[in-house]
C-alpha cells in the first residue's frame, strides 16, 4: 500500500484543519432543515385595514426573514412544519404553523400593553415585560406630520421626567434636555447624554423623518453600561432600518406660515407715550427732562408742538427748526417696522429603501429652509441632512452594517452694532432704549434717522450687520455582528468616526444718518469682523459579548460584557479686526485697522475609557433581576483618581404571573413592581480643572506701539478633584389591563449626588485668592411620574373608530444637602447662589403690604424703606407708592446681610423650577381620517421680572421704554383716581431699573404665575383609498394639516401679557443673556406654526 504523507508544504494548512475548516463551511452553508422548501406570499395589514410597512417576517429558529413592503406585502421561502413569526410595534406578534399554504392575509392586532414590544435599551433590546428599569420609549410617529426643524420640539412633553426647555422659537434654537430634574449638578453640570444609533450626537442635527424610535433610560439601572456619560439619564435615538423587497420610496414635503404666539402691545401714539415718558421721568427726578434719553432734543415748544400736530393728522411728523435740524413728532410703531406679521419654511424628504436576505440598504435626503420674522437682514435658516444606511451578510452568521449621515446647515441672523460692556445687544433692548414712537425711520430726504441707524434697524436694511453660522458633520459608523454560537453567543463590535466644522462670522458695518438737511454722521466708532472657528474630531469604539443560553421554559439568562473608549480632540480658534475697507466683502485682508486679535479660544481634548456588564435573569418570566456595572476612565482628572466603579441592580416581580392571580387574568394583562438602584459617575467636568493654569491675555494698552501680551499668577486648586456621583433609588409600578387597553406606569425615585464641583472654605482675603473649585457639595432630588392610557375601537357606520388617549405627569424637587462654604448667601434675580439646605429655583423676596393710603402714612412709614430702596431722586414717598413690611421688626426694611443667617426682611416667596409638568395625547382614526392633539405644560412656576425688562415694567424702568397701554388705565394709582387697591403704583421711572429701585429686587406683589397649557400640536390628516392612490401611480398617498402652539391659556395674560410663558429668560443665547441687562423675553419670539403637507410612497 502506498504510504500516505500528511507533511504539509509551506504556507499550506494541516490537512487535519483543512478537513475541520471543510467541515464548517459544510455547516455554515448548508440548509438548518432539509426539508423541501416553497415560497409563500402574504399581505400583512392593520386592524383598520392600513398595510402595515416594515413588520417583521421570520421562519423561528432560522435566519430566514423579511420585511413588509409599502404594501404590506412579503415573500419568503417555508417548510411545511416550520414556524412564522410576525412582529411590528405597538401590535402584537402573531405566529403561523406552515402546511401547505401558498398565500396568508395577516391581520394584526394593537397591543396596547405593548408587553411583547421590544424596547431599545443600553447595548441591546429587551421585550418590555422583562424590563426591571426605568425606560420609557416612544415611536418615530410622533415625528411625523410636524414641520419642525429637529426632533427636540416634537419630543417635548411626551415622556414623563424628559424636561425639554427652549428659550425661543428660533429654527436654530436647540434645547436644554434634562432627565428626572431641572438640575443635575450645580457642579460639572448634568443634561441628558443623547445617542443616535448607539454613538454621541446633536439631536437638532438629526431628519426627524429618519427616525424610528426613542428611548428614554431614567434610573441608575437601564444607564449603568454607559457609565460617567450617562450619569443623568439617557436619550437613546434608533434610526429606521432598511426596508426588504422591492424598491420603496417615500416622499413627505410640507409648507408652513409662522407667526408669533404673542403680539406685544405697545404705545404706538407719540402724544401719548410722551405723556407718559414725562409722568414717569418726573416722578423720580422731579423736574422736567433736558433731554429725552441720550440724542433726542426735548423743550416745552417741542412738547407743545407734538400736542398740535397731534390734533390735526394732516400736518407732516417732521420739521426743520431754526437751528436746521429735524424734529420728530412721529407715531411708529417701531415693533412693526421690525417684525413680519408672518414668515414662511418648507420641508422636503426623500427616502430609497430596499434590499433581501443578504444586503440591504436605506438612503435618506431632507432640505429644511425657514425665514426668519424680520422685516429685513435677510435671516435665514437652512439644514440638509443626508443618511446611507446598509448592511451585508457574507455568511449566515456574520453581518456588516454602516451607516454614514451628512449635515449641512447655515442660519444668518441680522444682529444690531451696538456694544455695551463687551455685550451684543438685542434689537428688543435697542427698541427699548431708543424705540420711541415720536422717532421716524427715515428723513424726508430718505436718509437714515439717527434712531433708525442706532437701534440697528439700519444694518438690519442694509444687510450689511449679522452673524452667520455654518455648521457640517460627517459621522461614519462600521459594525460586525458575529453570531459565534447561533442565539447563544453574538460578538458585536463597531466603530465611530465624527468630523465637524463649524464657523461664525461677525460683522459690524458703520453707517451714516442725517440730524439734519446736509448734516451727517457716522454710528458706530468702527467696523470690524470676527470669525471664530470650530473643529472636532471625535472617535469611539463599542465591542460587546451577549451570552444568552437556553436553559428552558423557566429560566431566561442574558450576559452582556463589553468595552468602550472615545476621544475628542476640539480646537477653538479666534479672529478679529477693525477696519472694513468694503463691509459687504468681509475679509482680513481688506482691513486696515490695528486692533487685531488671533487665539486659541479654548480648546482642549479628552478621553474615556470603560468596561461594562449587564446579567439579566429571569424566572418564570415573573422574578427578574438585572445587575450591572462599569469601570470607568476619565483624562479629566489626576492619575490618582482617573478610575471609578460604579455598579446598579434591580429586580422586577410580574405579580400577574402568580398562581394566586389566576382569577384576575380574564381582565388583567400585566403587573409588575420595580425596583432599583446604582450609582454612576459624572465625568461632565472641563478638562485641567485639576491644573493650575496661567492664561495668555492682551493688554489694553500700548507699548512701543503695540498692544503686548501678558499673564497672572493661576488660581488655587483643590487638593483633590475625582468624580461627582449620582446615586438613584427607583420604585416603579406597570399596570397593563383589559386586553390591552388600559395601561399604567408610575415611578417613585430619589437621586442623591455627591462630591459635586463647587467653591470650598473660605480663603483670607489677605490670601488675595478666591475658594478653589473641588468635591465640596451634595444634593438631593425626589421625583415621581406617572403615565395612564387608553385605547379601544368601535364600530361605526360598519367601519373601525379606533381612538386613544395618554396622559403624563411628573414632578420633582432638588435641595442642596452639603455645601462646604458657609457664606450662606442667598441667591437673587441677578446672582446664583446656593447654600445646605436650600431648595434649587428658590426665589426670596419682601412682602408688600399695599400702596400707601395717604402722604402722611407714606411719610411715617417711608423712611424705614430708603435705606435698602430708591423710589425717587429725593428718597421720599408719597400716596400710592409701594409699602414694605419690616418683618423682623428692626424699624428698617432691608435685607440684613444678605445671608440665610440674617435675612433682615427677606423671606422665600416662590420657586422657578418647573413643577408638575403633563403632556395629553388625544387621538383618533376612522376610515382613513386621522386626528390627534398634544396638549403640554407646567403646573406651577414663578417667575419675577429682572431690570430692564420693559416689557413688563413698562416706564417703571426706563421712563423712555416702553409704554404699556394696560398700565394707563383704572388699574394704576393715579393723582385723579387715588385708587389704593390698584395693582400698579404711582408712576415713577427708573424704580424697575435702578439697582436699588424698589420694584428692581423681588416682592411677593409683582411675583408671577408662569405656569402654563398649551396646545403643542394638532393633526388632521387624510390617507385616500388603496384604489385612488394605485390609479395615481402610488401605493399610498396622504394629506395633512399641522399646526402647533395653536392655543396657550396661561395667567401672564393678566399681567404680563407681552410674554410667552416659555420665553421668559433674558436676552438672546446667540448674544448676550445676562439677567438684569438684556430684558426678560426679549428673545426671538416663540412661533405658532400652520403646515400642510403630503406624503406620497411608490
Amino acid at each position: 500500500m502506498k504510504h500516505r504523507s500528511y507533511e504539509n508544504k509551506p504556507g499550506e494548512l494541516p490537512t487535519a484543519c483543512r478537513r475541520l475548516f471543510l467541515l464548517l463551511l459544510c455547516v455554515l452553508f448548508s440548509s438548518p432543515a432539509l426539508a423541501q422548501t416553497h415560497d409563500l406570499k402574504g399581505v400583512v395589514r392593520s386592524e383598520a385595514g392600513e398595510p402595515v410597512l416594515g413588520a417583521t417576517v421570520v421562519v423561528e429558529g432560522t435566519p430566514r426573514g423579511v420585511t413588509t413592503d409599502a404594501n404590506g406585502a412579503f415573500t419568503i421561502a417555508v417548510a411545511k412544519g416550520e414556524t412564522l413569526l410576525v412582529q411590528f410595534i405597538g401590535y402584537a406578534p402573531q405566529k403561523f404553523r406552515i402546511e401547505n399554504q401558498t398565500m396568508l392575509d395577516i391581520t394584526l392586532k394593537e397591543a396596547a400593553n405593548q408587553l411583547e414590544e421590544v424596547v431599545v435599551v443600553g447595548y441591546g433590546t429587551m421585550k418590555k415585560r422583562d424590563v426591571v428599569g426605568a425606560v420609557e420609549q416612544v415611536s418615530g410617529e410622533i415625528f411625523e406630520m410636524r414641520a419642525n426643524p429637529s426632533p427636540v420640539r416634537s419630543l417635548q412633553g411626551q415622556v414623563a421626567g424628559l424636561n425639554i426647555t427652549m428659550s425661543d422659537g428660533k429654527a436654530s434654537r436647540g434645547a436644554d434636555i434634562k432627565i428626572r430634574g431641572a438640575v443635575g449638578s450645580i457642579g460639572a453640570g448634568g443634561n441628558a447624554l443623547v445617542l443616535v444609533d448607539g454613538v454621541e450626537g446633536d439631536l437638532t442635527a438629526v431628519n426627524p423623518d429618519d427616525i424610528k424610535s426613542i428611548s428614554v433610560l431614567k434610573d441608575a439601572s437601564s444607564t449603568a453600561v454607559y457609565g460617567a456619560r450617562g450619569a443623568f439619564g439617557v436619550v437613546l435615538v434608533t434610526t429606521k432600518d432598511p426596508v426588504k423587497g422591492k424598491v420603496h420610496i417615500n416622499y413627505n414635503g410640507s409648507f408652513s406660515i409662522l407667526n408669533r404666539t404673542v403680539e406685544p402691545q405697545l404705545e404706538t401714539n407719540g402724544l401719548r407715550w410722551f405723556n407718559s415718558y414725562l409722568e414717569s421721568y418726573i416722578g423720580y427726578f422731579e423736574k422736567e427732562p433736558a433731554m429725552i434719553n441720550n440724542i433726542f432734543p426735548y423743550s416745552a415748544a417741542w412738547a407743545a408742538e407734538l400736542a398740535r400736530r397731534d390734533a390735526d393728522p394732516s400736518f407732516e411728523k417732521w420739521r426743520v427748526n431754526a437751528d436746521g435740524e429735524y424734529e420728530y413728532f412721529g407715531n411708529t410703531d417701531w415693533h412693526d417696522v421690525v417684525y413680519r406679521d408672518f414668515t414662511t419654511g418648507h420641508q422636503h424628504n426623500l427616502s430609497i429603501s430596499g434590499g433581501n436576505d443578504v444586503a440591504d440598504y436605506y438612503l435618506s435626503g431632507r432640505f429644511f429652509e425657514q425665514d426668519d420674522i424680520y422685516n429685513a437682514g435677510n435671516g435665514k435658516f437652512k439644514q440638509y441632512n443626508v443618511r446611507a444606511k446598509g448592511s451585508l451578510k457574507p455568511f449566515r452568521w456574520m453581518r456588516i452594517e454602516n451607516s454614514t449621515d451628512f449635515v449641512r446647515r447655515t442660519n444668518r441672523q441680522p444682529r444690531v452694532s451696538a456694544t455695551f460692556e463687551n455685550r451684543l445687544l438685542t434689537i428688543n433692548r435697542m427698541l427699548e432704549h431708543q424705540g420711541y414712537p415720536v422717532t421716524l425711520v427715515k428723513n424726508p430726504d430718505g436718509t437714515w434717522t439717527d434712531t433708525a441707524v442706532y437701534i440697528g434697524w439700519a444694518g438690519f436694511v442694509e444687510g450689511d450687520t449679522y452673524q452667520d453660522n455654518f455648521k457640517f458633520d460627517m459621522k461614519n459608523t462600521t459594525a460586525l455582528t458575529i453570531d459565534l454560537i447561533k442565539d447563544v453567543l453574538t460578538f458585536r463590535g463597531d466603530f465611530t468616526y465624527l468630523y465637524n466644522h463649524s464657523e461664525q462670522d461677525r460683522v459690524n458695518s458703520q453707517h451714516t444718518y442725517s440730524t439734519g438737511p446736509g448734516i451727517t454722521a457716522v454710528r458706530e466708532e468702527y467696523s470690524d469682523y470676527e470669525n471664530r472657528t470650530y473643529n472636532t474630531n471625535y472617535y469611539a469604539s463599542n465591542a460587546t459579548l451577549t451570552y444568552s443560553p437556553r436553559l428552558g421554559d423557566n429560566h431566561s439568562l442574558t450576559v452582556l460584557a463589553g468595552w468602550n473608549v472615545e476621544e475628542k480632540q476640539y480646537m477653538k480658534t479666534l479672529a478679529k479686526r477693525t477696519g472694513l475697507l468694503d463691509s459687504s466683502k468681509p475679509n482680513f485682508s481688506l482691513m486696515d485697522g490695528t486692533d487685531i486679535t488671533l487665539k486659541d479660544n479654548g480648546s482642549y481634548e479628552w478621553g474615556f475609557a470603560g468596561a461594562f456588564f449587564r446579567v439579566n435573569y429571569g424566572y418564570r418570566g415573573k422574578y427578574l433581576v438585572e445587575l450591572s456595572g462599569r469601570y470607568d476612565g476619565s483624562s479629566k482628572f489626576p492619575s490618582n483618581q482617573v478610575w471609578g466603579f460604579f455598579p446598579s441592580a434591580s429586580a422586577g416581580w410580574r405579580i400577574s404571573e402568580e398562581g394566586f392571580m389566576e382569577g384576575a387574568r380574564r381582565w388583567l394583562d400585566n403587573l409588575k413592581v420595580r425596583f432599583s438602584v446604582g450609582s454612576a459617575g459624572n465625568g461632565a467636568v472641563d478638562p485641567y480643572e485639576y491644573l493650575s493654569i496661567m492664561s495668555i491675555n492682551k493688554s489694553s494698552v500700548l507699548m512701543d506701539g503695540s498692544y503686548f501680551s501678558y499673564t497672572s499668577a493661576p488660581g488655587m486648586q483643590p487638593k483633590s478633584l475625582t468624580w461627582e456621583t449620582a446615586t438613584t433609588y427607583d420604585v416603579g409600578l406597570d399596570l397593563d389591563m383589559f386586553s390591552g387597553r388600559f395601561n399604567l406606569t408610575a415611578d417613585l425615585y430619589r437621586r442623591m449626588t455627591t462630591d459635586m464641583f463647587t467653591p470650598g472654605d473660605e480663603i483670607p482675603a489677605v490670601a488675595g485668592y478666591t475658594a478653589p473649585r473641588g468635591n465640596y457639595a451634595s444634593m438631593r432630588t425626589d421625583g415621581w411620574e406617572l403615565s395612564v392610557g387608553w385605547r379601544d375601537n368601535f364600530k361605526l357606520a360598519g367601519k373601525d373608530f379606533n381612538y386613544n388617549v395618554k396622559v403624563s405627569v411628573w414632578d420633582s424637587t432638588s435641595k442642596i444637602t452639603k455645601y462646604t462654604s458657609k457664606k450662606g448667601l442667598l441667591p437673587t434675580l441677578y446672582e446664583t447662589n446656593y447654600y445646605e439646605g436650600m431648595t434649587i429655583g428658590e426665589i426670596w423676596g419682601y412682602h408688600v403690604l399695599g400702596l400707601f393710603a395717604t402722604d402722611a402714612e407714606a411719610a411715617d412709614w417711608g423712611p424705614r424703606q430708603t435705606a435698602s430702596f430708591t423710589n425717587n431722586s429725593s428718597e421720599t414717598y408719597l400716596a400710592g407708592d409701594l409699602k414694605f413690611a419690616d418683618l423682623d421688626n428692626s424699624g428698617q426694611v432691608d435685607n440684613g446681610d444678605g445671608t440665610i443667617y440674617n435675612p433682615g426682611d427677606l423671606r422665600k416667596i416662590g420657586n422657578t423650577t418647573p413643577r408638575y409638568c403633563y403632556g395629553i395625547n388625544v387621538g383618533f382614526n376612522w376610515n382613513g381620517i386621522g386626528l390627534s392633539m398634544f396638549w403640554q405644560g407646567v403646573g406651577q412656576r414663578d417667575w419675577f421680572p429682572a431690570k430692564e425688562s420693559s416689557y413688563f415694567w413698562g416706564q417703571y424702568g426706563r421712563s423712555y421704554g416702553f409704554s404699556l397701554p394696560w398700565q394707563n388705565e383704572n388699574n394704576r394709582w393715579t393723582e385723579e383716581n387715588r385708587n389704593t387697591n390698584a395693582y400698579w403704583p404711582r408712576l415713577r421711572g427708573y424704580i424697575a431699573e435702578k439697582t436699588k429701585g424698589i420694584m428692581s429686587t423681588s416682592n411677593d406683589r409683582y411675583i408671577q404665575d408662569a405656569s402654563y397649557i398649551r396646545l403643542k400640536n394638532l393633526t388632521i390628516d387624510y390617507t385616500f383609498p388603496k384604489k385612488i392612490s394605485r390609479k395615481l401611480g402610488m401605493e399610498s398617498l396622504k394629506v395633512y394639516f399641522s399646526g402647533d402652539n395653536l392655543l396657550t391659556f396661561t395667567p401672564l395674560k393678566k399681567y404680563a401679557k407681552n410674554f410667552d410663558p416659555e420665553v421668559i429668560g433674558s436676552g438672546d443665547q446667540d448674544f448676550s443673556s445676562s439677567p438684569g441687562k438684556e430684558g426678560d423675553g426679549y428673545g426671538y419670539p416663540m412661533m405658532r406654526s400652520f403646515t400642510l403637507g403630503i406624503n406620497l410612497t411608490f
